[in-house]
Formats: structure tokens, C-alpha cells, sequence
């Protein structure tokens, strides 16, 4: 198989997987976080009007420490205080999957 025809196969896997797992992760994990943050006064993003825009700034404020510093746009601090496991798993294949689909979006557009 050719490394066109893969990178495409996979492409396709990782698209669907970024989709799942953003709908989840905005479902689950995003309102109980904001529920949280709330309960210490802490307002979640106005700018997201629950279209799951802030699913990528919940992702990073969990998994690296530069982007808990907060900003005019968003206060990442709490995000990793009240992310539960399923939380972290849960934005560790998102974070998976949309790095692979970008990628795989890379290969197939180079050979094509």
C-alpha cells in the first residue's frame, strides 16, 4: 500500500476520532469543569456560546502549564485543578487525533 493510500485511511480514522471525542469532551468534560470553576467564582469563556470553540484552550490548559497562564480570553488555571481522569483521557485522544489528522492531511496533500 502506498504511503498516500495510508496516510488518506488514516486520515479518515483520525477525523473521526477528533469528532468524537471533541463532541465528548465538550459534553463531559467542559460543562463539569465550568460547573466548577464557577462554584469559585471563576467565569467560564463568554466567547464560546456552546459551539465547543473552547475545546482546544480546555485541552492545553491541561496538559501543558504555559497555557494555564491566564489571559483576557481565558483562565486556564482551574481547568487542570478540577479535570478528572476521564477528563484527561478523554482530551488526550482528542489531542491525539487532531495532531495525527493534521499530519495525515500534510502527507496526503503533499502526494496528491
Amino acid at each position: 500500500m502506498p504511503a498516500a493510500h495510508f496516510a488518506g485511511y488514516s486520515l479518515i480514522i483520525f477525523m473521526i476520532g477528533t469528532f468524537a471525542s471533541g463532541i465528548l469532551f465538550s459534553r463531559i468534560s467542559v460543562k463539569h469543569i465550568n460547573k466548577n470553576m464557577e462554584k469559585d467564582g471563576v467565569l467560564p469563556p463568554n466567547w464560546d456560546k456552546g459551539i465547543g470553540a473552547s475545546v482546544s484552550f480546555y485541552v492545553f490548559a491541561m496538559f501543558f502549564e504555559r497555557s494555564r497562564i491566564p489571559t483576557p480570553m481565558f483562565d486556564g488555571r482551574f481547568v487542570a485543578k478540577y479535570a478528572r481522569p476521564v477528563d484527561k483521557t478523554i482530551g488526550m485522544i482528542h489531542l491525539i487525533s487532531v495532531t495525527g489528522m493534521m499530519l495525515c492531511l500534510c502527507i496526503v496533500s503533499y502526494f496528491s
